[in-house]
C-alpha cells in the first residue's frame, strides 16, 4: 500500500499518488479511459466521450450522477477532467502515465480550491477535514483496486479497513496545514469514499 501525498498551496490543496503497474502504458491507458475496464475496478459505469471537452459522466453511492468535462487529453499518457465540477468548479483529476522499464508508472492528482470544499462542507453537512481525508482515502483505494483488478487479484476490503485508511489521511492533513481546514465536530465520518 503506497501512501499519497498532500499539499496545500495558496489555498489550493493536491492529492498526489504514484503507483507502478505490472502493464505496459496502453495497458493502463485502456483500463483509466474504457468504461467496461474501469466498470471492472470501481464498480461503476462512467460514460465518457473521449476527446477534449467531452463529457465524463460518472455515477457514485447513493444515485450520483455527475457530468464532469475532459479539459486535456493526449493518449496514451495524459487524461485530465474536472472533478464533481458542480461542487468544485476549479477541481482537476490528471492522470499521468509513463514506461518506465517493464512498468507502467501511474501519477494521479487530484487538485482543488479550499474554498471549494468549504463550501461543500456546508451543503453537505461535513467536516471540512472529512471531505478531504474521504476524497484522500477513495483515490488512495480506488487505485489499490486498479492495480488489483490489472493483475487479477482482489483483496479483502472491509469498512474498517476505509475507516482506517480514512484516519491515516486525515492525520496527514493536520501536517498540511491544521489552520486552513478548521474542525467541526467530527474528525472522521464513515468510511464511503466521494469518488
Amino acid at each position: 500500500m503506497t501512501e499519497g501525498t498532500i499539499t496545500d498551496h495558496d489555498g489550493r490543496v493536491t492529492y498526489r499518488y504514484e503507483r507502478y503497474l505490472r502493464h505496459p502504458v496502453d495497458v493502463a491507458w485502456k483500463a483509466i479511459t474504457d468504461p467496461d475496464e474501469i466498470e471492472r475496478w470501481t464498480g461503476n459505469r462512467p460514460e465518457i466521450d473521449l476527446q477534449p471537452g467531452g463529457d465524463y459522466i460518472s455515477y457514485h453511492r447513493g444515485g450520483d450522477r455527475v457530468v464532469d468535462r475532459i479539459t486535456r487529453m493526449e493518449p496514451p499518457r495524459l487524461l485530465e477532467h474536472t472533478f464533481w465540477v458542480h461542487v468544485n468548479p476549479a477541481a482537476r483529476v490528471t492522470w499521468e502515465l509513463s514506461q518506465v522499464e517493464n512498468w507502467c508508472r501511474l501519477v494521479l492528482t487530484h487538485a482543488l480550491d479550499i474554498d471549494d470544499v468549504r463550501t461543500a462542507s456546508h451543503a453537505l453537512g461535513d467536516d471540512v477535514t472529512v471531505i478531504l481525508s474521504r476524497n484522500g482515502a477513495g483515490w488512495h483505494r480506488l487505485l489499490d483496486k486498479l492495480a488489483e483488478t490489472l493483475n487479477g487479484q482482489s483483496m479483502a476490503w472491509s469498512a474498517q479497513d476505509q475507516q482506517a485508511l480514512q484516519e491515516r489521511y486525515a492525520a496527514m492533513l493536520k501536517g498540511v496545514t491544521s489552520a486552513a481546514y478548521p474542525r467541526t465536530g467530527n474528525d472522521v465520518a464513515s468510511p464511503q469514499s466521494e469518488i
